[in-house]
């Protein structure tokens, strides 16, 4: 704890020493400070390529970046946090990771250096800032891409009118986009059809399923459950520290319920699995799904013949929040660079460009410009407007999964029971009951809570 005081104290100096605007553009190669930023492989990433470059002409500095399948990145940082290795100057936390990392002394409080940067603070949407930078009236850095949930389908099924006359007589409503999880559970029920059957009209060539379903051995399938659970007025630990087992199974069982109108792949899958079975033809709807999907899922209109995408908040107005926050390790030896580098690419304009390259930004100005809701736009950023709505829905949310320091732990086994069920092996209750007991064996009782 020494350690980490002395270090914190070395950066809160270091802030307070500002680097030369004409430094930068007179520095040569030799003198440029180099930063580690370790992160997820893959688009996040290589959409940012153009955004690192930027930062390194107007800084003096040279940016690593380590690119690590998601699956791994958290053993791994926490290794290197662990060591004090000091290998990452920059580290990429998921929602559930904040508090451990914080609690542990494994990155740097930001406060300061946003004391006179309130304004780009105050940018990012307030519900996922909550969630996200903030823990125990401290700010940790800044969230560069969200993965929050909302609703995607395809608004051709719902604007056909054979379909909406068979959906009428079946059900006693109109079909739309659900406002409740019961209604979505019949709009999966009804749009699930056998090959030969008729789909707006014509015979279908392979069978046709309601909804697409992370339910693979992924984390993702209980950030798929957690609106529902979140709207039954439940959490995934009660302000005492403990699975509430009967709202853990309720949730459950209206998944299983699901699972009925779902392709047989589902049990293999996560998102991308998802957005493969929408552009291949084979699903109407999701179920509490990744936003940031959008670029992917409207590409179903150029595989689908007469395929329209569409895209809303979820049933209940109740979906999984999050996203990938910027942190800065507390056993980096160029903590001010690193500060520097967070501020930047969770700042206006590198967000700017990272909507236009096809990324979900954090930021409300960003989310909120006009140019993104165009038509031409639309293939990228058409679901920005989604996100506002939701970001307003949920505001004053919380859930203590985020707020204790077991919470990565917890959100890395919680899959193995809820898959299990999903697949058939044990039932609702008993998901439950051992996801329960394997909660309070990490915790070593109840979890502590964090304010």
């Amino acid at each position: 704890m020494k350690t980490r005081l002395k270090r914190t104290l070395l950066t809160a100096a270091l802030l307070t020493s500002a680097m030369p605007t004409a430094f930068a553009q007179e520095c040569a190669d030799a003198d440029r400070v180099p930063i580690t930023w370790s992160t997820i492989a893959g688009f996040y990433t290589d959409a940012m390529a153009n955004l690192v470059s930027g930062f390194e002409a107007k800084n003096c500095v040279k940016v690593n970046v380590v690119n690590i399948d998601n699956s791994q990145l958290y053993n791994k940082q926490v290794i290197e946090m662990v060591g004090e290795t000091g290998a990452y100057d920059v580290v990429t936390l998921e929602t559930s990771e904040k508090a451990e990392y914080a609690e542990n002394g494994f990155i740097l409080p930001m406060t300061d250096y946003f004391k006179d940067k309130k304004e780009q603070l105050d940018d990012v949407a307030p519900t996922l800032a909550a969630l996200t930078t903030q823990y125990k009236g401290d700010v940790w850095g800044l969230p560069y891409y969200t993965y929050t949930a909302g609703y995607i389908y395809r608004a051709d099924l719902f604007d056909d009118p054979t379909e909406q006359e068979a959906f009428k007589a079946k059900y006693g409503y109109d079909l739309a986009v659900p406002t409740t999880w019961a209604q979505q559970r019949d709009i999966a029920e009804f749009f699930t059809r056998k090959k030969g059957e008729n789909l707006k009209g014509q015979p279908l060539e392979k069978d046709f399923y309601g909804v697409g379903l992370m339910a693979g051995p992924f984390p993702e399938i209980q950030d798929e459950m957690s609106g529902v659970l979140w709207s039954q007025g439940g959490d995934w630990l009660t302000d005492d520290g403990k699975v509430p087992v009967d709202a853990v199974e309720k949730a459950m069982n209206d998944y299983l319920e699901l699972m009925k109108f779902a392709p047989p792949a589902a049990l293999t899958v996560t998102y991308d699995g998802v957005m493969n079975q929408m552009k291949d033809g084979q699903i109407a709807q999701t179920y509490s799904f990744f936003l940031d999907q959008w670029p992917n899922a409207v590409q179903t209109e150029q595989t689908v013949p007469g395929a329209k995408m569409g895209v809303a908040e979820a049933p209940e107005k109740k979906a999984y929040i999050g996203g990938f926050l910027l942190a800065v390790s507390a056993a980096s030896a160029h903590p001010k660079e690193a500060m520097d580098f967070v501020a930047y690419i969770g700042g206006h304009d590198a967000q700017m460009e990272f909507a236009k390259a096809g990324g979900t930004s954090t930021l409300m100005s960003v989310l909120s410009d006009p140019q993104f809701a165009t038509e031409e736009s639309r293939p990228k950023t058409g679901h920005f407007t989604t996100l506002l709505k939701i970001f307003d829905s949920m505001q004053g949310f919380r859930s203590n999964l985020f707020l204790t320091p077991f919470g990565a732990k917890i959100y890395n086994t919680m899959q193995i029971p809820l898959q299990s069920a999903a697949a058939g092996q044990i039932n609702a209750r008993e998901a439950a009951e051992q996801l329960a007991a394997t909660v309070e064996k990490i915790c070593g009782g109840p979890c502590p809570i964090g304010k």
